[in-house]
């Protein structure tokens, strides 16, 4: 996987977490959307960054760090997911394939 893809991911997480625009939950199924072919993994080291880098780089009484712990939190319950998704012996390949174990089991990260 190109580092480059990492840091468009990246970037995006770190967007829409400090956005706080459309929930933090859309995050997830924006990155999904947009990097279908991506590995699931690709995603949660994207938003684990994303949660260090708002911890490196916002005090801790400011606004923006408790998006640090939803990014930890966010990457943490798509882990659960793809766990899930290995016990009902869906394919959990690609974040096209997370979305799809997404509606037909679990659409917590589809609705807002």
């Amino acid at each position: 996987m190109p580092f480059a893809l990492i840091d468009e991911m990246t970037e995006d997480a770190l967007r829409g977490l400090l956005s706080g625009a459309q929930g933090w939950r859309g995050v997830v199924r924006d990155l999904a959307a947009r990097f279908p072919a991506a590995p699931p993994q690709a995603m949660i080291f994207a938003l684990t960054s994303a949660g260090s880098g708002i911890e490196s780089s916002f005090a801790p009484d400011s606004a923006a760090h408790p998006a640090s712990n939803r990014a930890y939190r966010l990457a943490a319950l798509v882990a659960a997911d793809l766990y899930a998704m290995q016990i009902v012996g869906a394919r959990a390949e690609t974040l096209a394939d997370l979305l799809a174990y997404w509606r037909r089991h679990d659409d917590y990260f589809l609705t807002l």
